[in-house]
């Protein structure tokens, strides 16, 4: 089973119904995500999974991309096929 891992220093700031919240951002099997309330959502080149939270930034880490948008902690982490 893997685990969502906390990315030390890296940061995301979230922006949700007009609030705007600064999440620590995690790593599970390669992807990037963000926590949000008591869970997690994926971060996307477009934003989130979640449809009401949008990213307004991200501090410590330069992402790579997949080709349906999904966030990976590095180009290394994206699945092969």
């Amino acid at each position: 089973m893997a685990l969502f891992h906390v990315i030390d220093d890296a940061f995301a700031i979230l922006r949700s119904r007009g609030v705007y919240k600064q999440a620590k951002r995690y790593e599970r099997k390669g992807r990037i995500y963000a926590q949000h309330g008591s869970g997690f959502i994926a971060l996307t080149r477009s934003g989130t999974t979640a449809p009401n939270v949008s990213v307004d930034e991200i501090e410590g880490l330069t992402p790579a991309f997949d080709d349906m948008a999904r966030m990976y902690k590095s180009r290394a982490d994206i699945p092969k096929g």
